[in-house]
């Protein structure tokens, strides 16, 4: 009997002191993590205005960056007429005073010589800028374009220093070509229309040689759209053999002056768009200077706040 009044006592007592330990390993606990939360709940109050900062740094990152590589600029087109008469500087006159323009006379340099430095004196003579370009660009029309150039300097006849290079004869060996003739810059036919200065230094933007009325009105909406440079050439022989119509032209040039009541889109020259491109160029040097060198700074910051950052959750544990 008095044991077994022993073992209650004894299974009592035990249970007691099970008790009192888990309570106070419950009380420990909750101490514990009212004092963990306590330490979170300050290094979440510590560190808020540090992860404020990242946060709007970043957002200054994507900001700079969507400005920097904003091109808004101005969309410029060149009116261009590829002549083979003295009729044809009479005709590109006429629809340069309707619309308001000043066209470029292109001497086809696929012609005979003879006939380009008769065409090259009738255009010197007209006051309009001149252009060269080579419908089919080949080793005997590149020898043409080297005398027609010689004749044209020996007789003081001012030319463009950008050639139109067709799509046809684009290559690197024809560029390579055309740069050694003295030439700084050629346009060239891109499926998305762009104007810059490319890695080498040479000037280059968008054409459309127009020898029929298919061409579709698209690209031109497209070129303004990207803010592009393009020179239109219309092809006088195939106005003469019908295939370019003189509505279509007029339409196009509707158009573009349609979109020239804009601020972001003009009639323009040769020489325009050349000095342009190359202030546009060089003001892109600087602006990407400036650029690097906020990204770098913004960056170098994340990097020491983060740390902080970490520092400050590193020390509740």
């Amino acid at each position: 009997m008095e044991s077994h009044v022993i073992r209650n006592i004894i299974c009592a007592v035990l249970s007691v002191v099970v008790l009192v330990v888990f309570g106070l390993l419950a009380y420990n606990y909750k101490a514990n993590s009212s004092d963990e939360k306590s330490r979170l709940e300050a290094a979440i109050a510590e560190a808020k205005p540090y992860e404020d900062e990242v946060t709007s740094l970043k957002r200054a990152i994507s900001s700079a960056t969507d400005d920097f590589y904003d091109t808004s600029e101005t969309a410029r087109f060149v009116i261009g007429y590829i002549i083979s008469s003295d009729d044809d500087i009479t005709f590109a006159e006429e629809q340069a005073a309707e619309y308001g323009f000043e066209p470029v006379l292109v001497l086809d340099c696929s012609g005979t010589l003879t006939s380009l430095q008769c065409l090259a004196l009738t255009a010197s003579g007209s006051g309009h800028e001149i252009m060269l370009a080579a419908s089919a660009f080949t080793a005997e029309s590149n020898e043409t374009i080297k005398s027609l150039m010689t004749y044209m300097d020996q007789r003081g006849i001012a030319y463009s220093e950008i050639f139109l290079l067709r799509t046809d004869y684009y290559s690197d060996e024809n560029v390579e070509l055309i740069i050694s003739d003295g030439f700084s810059g050629y346009t060239v036919y891109n499926s998305t229309p762009t104007a810059g200065v490319n890695e080498d230094g040479y000037i280059t933007f968008d054409y459309s040689y127009l020898t029929a009325d298919a061409t579709s009105y698209t690209r031109f909406s497209s070129s303004y759209s990207n803010y592009a440079s393009m020179v239109i050439a219309f092809d006088m022989d195939s106005y003469r053999g019908g295939t370019l119509t003189k509505g279509f032209m007029e339409t196009l040039l509707g158009t573009i002056s349609s979109y020239s009541e804009n601020d972001d889109c003009e009639f323009s020259t040769l020489s325009q768009v050349v000095e342009n491109l190359l202030k546009e160029n060089e003001s892109m040097e600087e602006k990407q200077a400036e650029f690097d060198a906020y990204i770098a700074e913004c960056e170098a910051r994340i990097d020491e706040l983060e740390d902080i950052i970490a520092e400050i959750y590193a020390g509740i544990y």
